[in-house]
């Protein structure tokens, strides 16, 4: 390829990457509150099922701190970050609620791939796809960090391990 024609490519996979992101970020609404929720505002609410059909709402974990994951089974980022999960769940579970929210995929897949993993924290099926929506997620994984009070603290995109989990709860700590 010429020179001017790898640059004019160039310039329009950037213009594109550009837009795309541009297109994808936080906007305000009509009450003034961002479509993706950020740090230091309040997590929408939300209820949805686990695979055997127990209700669990974000609203039921108010006053403790939270790490909503948003994942998918065909995920590679999500199979590397997930036992990271699974250990900051045994260390700290009984001091932040960790909700696996799985993007528009049926019970029947999840519920094996959890169990064949022997992963023990919360997972919820987003199958419509609205919460995710609701919460700006265009990439897997997308964790947010909520505090006690209900308030994003932290929303991370990508695989985090152990360390920024651990980071996470100590600034929840300091916040709420």
């Amino acid at each position: 390829m010429k020179r001017p024609l790898r640059v004019a490519f160039a310039l329009l996979l950037l213009a594109g990457a550009f837009f795309s992101l541009a297109a994808a970020g936080p906007r305000p609404d009509g009450k003034g509150l961002p479509a993706r929720p950020l740090a230091g505002f309040p997590a929408p609410a939300f209820t949805l099922t686990t695979s055997s059909g127990r209700a669990v709402s974000l609203a039921q974990l108010r006053g403790r701190a939270v790490l909503i994951n948003f994942w998918a089974t065909w995920c590679v980022a999500c199979k590397a970050e997930m036992p990271q999960l699974e250990r900051f769940h045994r260390l700290e579970g009984s001091r932040v609620a960790i909700l696996g929210v799985d993007m528009r995929e049926p019970a029947r897949t999840v519920r094996p791939y959890v169990r064949a993993a022997g992963y023990t924290w919360t997972f919820l099926l987003d199958r419509s796809g609205a919460v995710s929506d609701t919460y700006g997620i265009h990439y897997v994984p997308t964790s947010f960090f909520v505090d006690a009070r209900g308030v994003v603290r932290q929303v991370y995109t990508g695989p985090m391990n152990l360390g920024q989990m651990e980071s996470f709860l100590r600034s929840a700590r300091a916040a709420g």
